[in-house]
């Protein structure tokens, strides 16, 4: 089967995950004060998702990744390139891990960024089964600081 390879302008995508990164951090701190938290929770971690693929573009030689993502038949991009662009869900964690050599915060606000996923998705949950949050005191407390550990990162960043 032939593919045709499509090239990701990284760098383009760089600068678009970077407003995106500020304009969901500007959504949850809305419903943050009106008192959504589980709204808050959700953008949050979006914030912070597309602020990763911002950092991964910006540090791709760290990545060694290799192989085609075939996205619909006969039409390909580089697996690398898909994976610093979307940045999925369930590879949040490895990108963060290669991150931490040059920013050591990474993997433990991005594991904080899945807590609050979690909680997103299950609300609160004083046993801890569906969620590690306990109650909504608790995500209140971890959304703030995931989103003003993200205000501080993206105002030294240049859009």
């Amino acid at each position: 089967m032939f593919v045709q390879i499509l090239r990701i302008e990284l760098g383009r995508v760089a600068k678009a995950r970077l407003l995106e990164s500020k304009a969901e951090v500007e959504v949850a701190r809305r419903f943050l004060e009106a008192g959504l938290l589980r709204n808050a929770a959700g953008k949050a971690f979006q914030a912070w998702k597309a602020y990763l693929s911002y950092l991964a573009i910006k540090n791709q030689d760290l990545f060694q990744i290799e192989g085609i993502k075939v996205l619909k038949s006969g039409v390909g991009v580089l697996r690398k390139e898909w994976v610093l662009a979307v940045v999925p869900t369930t590879m949040l964690i490895q990108i963060a891990e290669r991150l931490m050599g040059r920013d050591p915060n990474v993997a433990e606000l991005t594991a904080l960024a899945l807590i609050l996923h979690e909680y997103q998705y299950n609300g609160p949950d004083p046993a801890g089964i569906l969620s590690k949050i306990p109650s909504d005191e608790v995500a209140r407390g971890l959304i703030t600081r995931l989103l003003t550990e993200l205000e501080r990162r993206l105002a030294e960043e240049k859009s």
